[in-house]
């Protein structure tokens, strides 16, 4: 029998019976010239077409179904590694919990270390300690149920200073005492704390149309200058460090969907937007600078994994810092710039169904399980496999499509080859609708039948986002314009495209099963900051549901979950509905888990996950998080 895969010698390895055309442009993907190979997915996809006009879908899905594994392969290839990696037996433990701890901050001397306690690397519940070095025991400082983010010594290492996010999505900085005491609210509207001098803070603040940029000011808040707002209302600069000379500052930015961007440098003065820094169309957590400032140290998201990267300063090119089965996230420079402190983790999710035979698990060969989606009848469990876990209620990590028989676990890809960002199944079952970014960064919209019986196409002339199937088979997806975003449907050939309403919206996440509500997140008159809204389609007033109120329907429509937002970290309430309608919201939604435990048949669920047929059937994730702090020498 012929071996299904057959080594070559003058290209990757490919199925013995795969095309000599597919294996040629898999070539093309991979040379190791990066000026001789195929670079973008536009020169690909007129292999495909002149595939399909001559007849031969097969030839046209497989090379389809190859050129995203090959791309992203090749564009990896065309980064290097720094020149003198750490070695890992020259990493030294400073913590030891059972539990995850992240977000690492040197007091001025290097001799304390402060950190937040909790399963988040944003902002989560969890507890600021404080631990000398190098072996002194970790203290907690704070014993509250606030969502705390990035804590940061002063001056004199004597208070640290850290966001609190409430439950309105307001963004405050704390102050607490290094020696213990209470923790106090210092500055309103300020997040992200740190100081670019003696008595000038640099901190991201919320502004009208703007949800979040950089100031800077002094500690009283006077001479207070912007420095960098995202050129639309979609972005959220969230971390920033100034450059040792006080020059320049380098920003950690988030897309209005949660999705990190790369990290920009900017001018303090404000000057300019600056450029941005890192590995292109890679996510980046965090930033930092070398003592000398002339490297930039970045936490990036580059091959899917996030890891620690350095850039020259200012015109240099992104090398890989660290690497591994490990993730390494986080970067606070010794003042004496020879070595870093980062959060390494090891991380786990499986994929899990509740019904009325208990708890069971679904089998995943390799990779991680997440983001569940139950078919209409609940025979069938959809779901990704991603290399990495993924933040609870985010969608950030592509991977491929799997669907798992409910009743004998047994599962298969539904697009072998696909990794897409989000998917979403028609309501009758028989398509997935699928965002894939193309090889210039651009979402594109992909559909193929479940079944397999045809090769994936691409919808034409549509960059979308998030795509949702609407009751008659309408895909619904987010498409950005300008400063702004807004929902938008199209028929799966393509034909009918139009707006589906006039409101802006930073995402949209889930249509009601008789198509009448669309829940979003976006802008709404009278709100400062964005809410979670209940679009109707057929016209009329949004609901507003909660600052950040995560609300998924069942697929019968007999329930609806609420979870996120006003309730902590994880915690999901299960509230029957009666008639189709919407459960008693109050005018300017939830603002306390108190209001949502109160409503009539409210069952709390500790976890979050994805409605299933019935009222006890349930997908949820178990994530196992193993992450503590690191020493990493700089050589």
């Amino acid at each position: 029998m012929q071996p299904y895969w057959k080594a070559s010698r003058t290209g990757p390895p490919c199925p013995a019976r795969t095309p000599a055309k597919v294996r040629e442009l898999l070539r093309q993907c991979l040379r190791k010239d990066p000026a001789s190979r195929l670079s973008t997915i536009r020169e690909a996809r007129q292999a495909i077409e002149r595939a399909r006009r001559g007849g031969n879908r097969r030839l046209a899905g497989a090379i389809a179904a190859g050129v995203v594994v090959a791309l992203a392969i090749g564009t990896a290839l065309s980064f290097r590694r720094a020149e003198h990696l750490p070695d890992r037996s020259d990493w030294v433990q400073l913590t030891k919990f059972p539990d995850p701890v992240s977000q690492p901050a040197l007091s001025p001397d290097g001799r304390m270390l402060a950190f937040v306690r909790g399963p988040r690397t944003t902002y989560g519940l969890g507890q600021i300690y404080v631990k000398k070095l190098p072996d002194g025991e970790p203290v907690e400082l704070t014993h509250d149920n606030l969502r705390k983010v990035g804590p940061a010594f002063s001056p004199d290492g004597l208070q640290i200073a850290y966001t609190v996010v409430d439950p309105q999505f307001n963004w405050d900085t704390w102050m607490v005492p290094v020696a213990g005491g209470d923790p106090q609210p210092w500055l309103r509207n300020a997040a992200g704390l740190t100081w670019a001098g003696q008595r000038l803070l640099l901190f991201s603040e919320i502004k009208v149309h703007y949800p979040m940029g950089i100031v800077t000011a002094r500690d009283d808040r006077t001479i207070a200058r912007d420095v960098y707002f995202p050129r639309n209302e979609r972005g959220m600069a969230t971390r920033s460090r100034a450059s040792p000379d006080g020059k320049w500052a380098v920003v950690a930015e988030m897309a209005a969907s949660g999705d990190w961007d790369r990290c920009r440098v900017v001018p303090i003065d404000g000057g300019s937007l600056g450029w941005q820094v890192g590995p292109p169309r890679a996510p980046s957590s965090f930033g930092a600078w070398s003592r000398d400032g002339k490297w930039i140290y970045l936490t990036s998201k580059a091959g899917g994994l996030f890891h620690i990267w350095r850039q020259r300063f200012p015109d240099g090119q992104p090398q890989q810092f660290t690497s591994g089965i490990t993730e390494e996230e986080g970067v606070a420079m010794a003042p004496d710039g020879r070595s870093l402190i980062t959060a390494v983790a090891l991380e786990s999710s499986t994929l899990w169904i509740h019904d009325a035979r208990g708890e069971r698990q679904i089998s995943v060969l390799e990779g991680n399980a997440a983001y569940p989606k139950f078919s209409r009848d609940g025979k069938r469990l959809y779901y990704r496999v991603v290399k990495a876990v993924p933040i609870v209620g985010t969608k950030r990590d592509p991977g491929e499509v799997w669907v798992a028989d409910v009743e004998s676990g047994y599962s298969d890809r539904v697009a072998p080859g696909f990794e897409p960002l989000e998917y979403d199944i028609s309501r009758d079952g028989r398509q997935i609708a699928m965002q894939i970014m193309d090889g210039e960064g651009k979402p594109r919209l992909w559909v193929a039948p479940v079944d397999r019986s045809s090769a994936p196409r691409m919808i034409p002339g549509v960059e979308g986002l998030a795509p949702l199937f609407g009751p008659a088979g309408d895909i619904f997806f987010r498409h950005v314009e300008g400063p702004s975003s807004f929902v938008y449907r199209v028929r799966p050939d393509g034909t009918g495209l139009r707006k589906a309403f006039e409101q802006p919206a930073f995402y949209a996440a889930h249509i009601s099963p008789d198509g009448r509500w669309i829940r979003t997140w976006g802008p709404a008159p009278g709100y400062l900051n964005s809410v979670s809204q209940l679009v109707p389609l057929d016209g009329g007033r949004p609901v507003v549901v909660g600052s950040n109120m995560v609300t998924v329907w069942s697929a019968s429509g007999d329930s609806v979950w609420l979870s996120a937002g006003a309730v902590p970290d994880g915690r999901t309430y299960i509230v029957p509905l009666h008639g189709g309608k919407l459960p008693p919201i109050p005018e300017g939604g939830y603002h306390s888990e108190k209001e949502v435990a109160a409503l009539p048949g409210a069952i709390r669920l500790d976890a979050e996950g994805a409605p299933g047929p019935s009222l006890g059937t349930y997908a949820f994730e178990r994530h196992t998080i193993q992450r503590n702090l690191y020493r990493v020498p700089v050589p």
